[in-house]
C-alpha cells in the first residue's frame, strides 16, 4: 500500500508541473462556458419576442444550456460530440505523460530500480490518471455554477434543475474512462512510441468500428431486384440500428450524451414533433440505450484491457 501512495505521489507532483493540462482546463472551464453564454445573449437579443418564438420556445432554449444547471449539461455533453473527443483528448495527454514519457525515453529499469513493484507502479499511475480526468469534470461543474451564476444577471435563467441527475451523469462518465484510459495505457505501452500511442488512441477506435460498419452492411447486401428492394432496405436499418449496441464509443459516451438527447427530444416534441421521428439524430443524441447497458459494456471492455495491461506490464522486458 506504501509502495501505491509513494507512486501516487511522485506521479501526481509530475501531472501538476504540466502546463499543457492547464491549458486543457482553460479551454475547458474558461473558453467553452464563455462562448455559450456569448451565443446564449445573442439568440436572446435577436429571437426573443419573433415569429421563431412562436415554433420554439426561445428562453427555454436558453435556459437549456446557458442557465446554471444548462451549463452543467453542456459541459458534460459538447466534449463527447467533437472529434476527437475532447475525454480522448484529455486522457491521450495524461498517458503520454504518465506512460509515453518513461517509454520513450527508455527510463522504465530507472523507474522500477526506485520502485520494483510493477503493480504498485501501474496501479499508481492508474490512480493518477483518474484523478486527473476527475479534476477536469470536477472544474468543469465548478465552472458551470460561476459561470451560470453570472449568466443569471443578464439572461433568463436561474439555478432550477434535475441536479442530481446531472452530478449522477458526471461520476458515471467519470467512472467509465477507466476503460479508455486502460486502452491508452495498452497501446502506448505495446507500441513503444508516445506520439504513435496517441494517434492510435484518438482514431483506433473509431477506425475499427467504421471498418466493422462497412463490411457488415456489405455482408447484408444480397442480389437486388424489384421485389427484394424493400426488404433489403429493412435488413440494412435493422443492422444500422443493432451495431453500435457494443461499439466502444456509443457506450462511453452515453452519459454524456444522454441529457443533450432528452433536451433535443423536449425541444423537437415543442414544436410539434415526435421523438421517434427524429430519425439518425435518435442515435446519434443519446444512442438509443440505457445507462445500464452503457455501464455493462463498459464494464467488460475495461475488464479486458486492465487485463491485458496487466499482463503486459507485468512480462514484458522493459528497456
Amino acid at each position: 500500500m506504501n509502495a501505491v501512495i509513494n507512486v501516487v505521489r511522485a506521479e501526481a507532483f509530475k501531472v501538476a508541473r504540466k502546463r499543457r493540462l492547464y491549458l486543457l482546463a482553460g479551454l475547458y472551464w474558461v473558453i467553452a462556458p464563455l462562448i455559450a453564454l456569448i451565443v446564449a445573449r445573442v439568440l436572446f437579443t435577436n429571437l426573443s419576442g419573433s415569429f421563431i418564438d412562436d415554433q420554439v420556445s426561445v428562453v427555454q432554449a436558453i435556459r437549456s444550456f446557458a442557465s446554471p444547471h444548462g451549463l452543467a449539461t453542456f459541459l458534460l455533453s459538447v466534449p463527447s460530440y467533437v472529434s476527437p473527443t475532447f475525454y480522448m483528448v484529455a486522457i491521450a495527454l495524461i498517458t503520454a505523460l504518465l506512460i509515453g514519457e518513461e517509454r520513450g525515453q527508455n527510463m522504465w529499469k530507472t523507474v522500477l530500480v526506485v520502485q520494483p513493484n510493477r503493480l504498485a507502479v501501474l496501479g499508481g499511475k492508474l490512480i493518477v490518471a483518474m484523478g486527473a480526468v476527475g479534476v477536469l469534470m470536477l472544474g468543469a461543474l465548478v465552472s458551470a455554477l460561476l459561470f451560470g451564476a453570472v449568466g443569471t444577471l443578464f439572461l433568463p435563467t436561474d439555478f432550477s434543475g434535475t441536479w442530481g441527475n446531472v452530478l449522477g451523469l458526471y461520476a458515471l462518465q467519470w467512472a467509465l474512462t477507466l476503460a479508455p484510459i486502460a486502452l491508452a495505457f495498452l497501446l502506448v505501452f505495446l507500441v513503444r512510441s508516445a506520439v504513435l500511442g496517441i494517434v492510435m488512441v484518438l482514431f483506433l477506435p473509431g477506425l475499427i468500428e467504421t471498418i466493422y460498419t462497412i463490411l457488415n452492411t456489405i455482408g447484408q447486401l444480397q442480389p437486388l431486384n424489384r421485389f427484394n428492394a424493400i426488404f433489403q432496405a429493412l435488413r440494412l436499418q435493422q443492422a444500422w440500428e443493432a451495431m453500435p449496441r457494443y461499439f466502444f464509443t456509443t457506450n462511453l459516451y452515453g452519459p454524456a450524451r444522454a441529457p443533450l438527447g432528452g433536451v433535443a427530444q423536449e425541444l423537437f416534441t415543442a414544436g410539434g414533433g415526435s421523438a421517434q421521428d427524429m430519425g439518425p439524430f435518435a442515435a446519434l443524441l443519446g444512442g438509443g440505450l440505457s445507462i445500464q447497458h452503457n455501464t455493462l459494456v463498459m464494464a467488460g471492455y475495461a475488464a479486458v484491457f486492465l487485463a491485458l495491461l496487466t499482463l503486459a506490464f507485468l512480462r514484458r522486458d522493459v528497456d
